[in-house]
C-alpha cells in the first residue's frame, strides 16, 4: 500500500508530512492523515487535471470539450491508435492521426516536417494539445510524453473513442 501511495500521489503524501518510512512501517497516524488528503485531493483534481511529481499536469476533457475542437484550429486533436483502429471506427472531426509508439518523435520534429506529414503547424510548447485514443489510456501516455517534451497545455480525452461514439450514435 505504501509504495503505490508514493509512487501515485508524491506530492499530496510530502504535503502531509508522511515519508516512505513512515508509510512502511505502518505508522496508522501518518497513513491515515496521507489517506484523508489524497482522497480530498485526488477527488478534486480528476475532475479538471491530472498532478505528477514532475510539478506537471495533464488536464482532463470531456465530450463537450472535443465537440467545440472543431471550430478551434488553433488547438491541436490527436488521435493516438493506430491507423488499422481508425479505417474500423472511423476518427472525430478535425483530429489528427500520431500513433503512440512515434508521438514523441513526431513532436519533436521540425516545424517543416511535421507540417508537411499533418498539414498543421507543429504545436508549440504553450499550443493545447488534447489526446485521445480509444478507451483514454494510450491518450494518457501520449499526453505524459507531450509534457516530458516539455509542452505545457497537455489534456487528455479521458473518454476517448468509445464516449465519443457514444454521444454521436457511431459503432465503438
Amino acid at each position: 500500500m505504501a509504495k503505490i501511495l508514493v509512487r501515485y500521489f508524491p506530492t499530496v503524501i510530502r504535503t502531509a508530512s508522511c515519508s516512505l518510512r513512515h508509510l512502511s512501517i505502518g505508522n496508522p497516524n501518518k497513513l491515515a492523515v496521507a489517506k484523508s488528503t489524497i482522497l480530498q485531493n485526488s477527488f478534486t483534481a480528476t475532475t479538471t487535471q491530472r498532478l505528477y511529481s514532475s510539478g506537471s499536469s495533464i488536464g482532463i476533457v470531456d465530450y463537450a470539450a472535443v465537440k467545440k475542437l472543431v471550430n478551434e484550429p488553433n488547438k491541436l486533436l490527436i488521435d493516438v491508435r493506430e491507423p488499422k483502429e481508425l479505417q474500423e471506427t472511423g476518427q472525430i472531426p478535425s483530429s489528427i492521426n500520431i500513433p503512440l509508439g512515434i508521438v514523441s518523435q513526431e513532436l519533436a520534429a521540425n516545424d517543416q516536417v511535421f507540417k508537411s506529414k499533418y498539414a498543421r503547424d507543429k504545436p508549440q510548447p504553450d499550443t493545447e494539445i488534447v489526446f485521445h485514443c480509444k478507451a483514454g489510456v494510450r491518450s494518457l501516455k501520449a499526453a505524459e510524453a507531450a509534457v516530458a517534451l516539455g509542452f505545457k497545455n497537455v489534456k487528455s480525452y479521458e473518454g476517448s473513442w468509445l464516449d465519443w461514439a457514444e454521444h454521436e450514435g457511431l459503432p465503438k
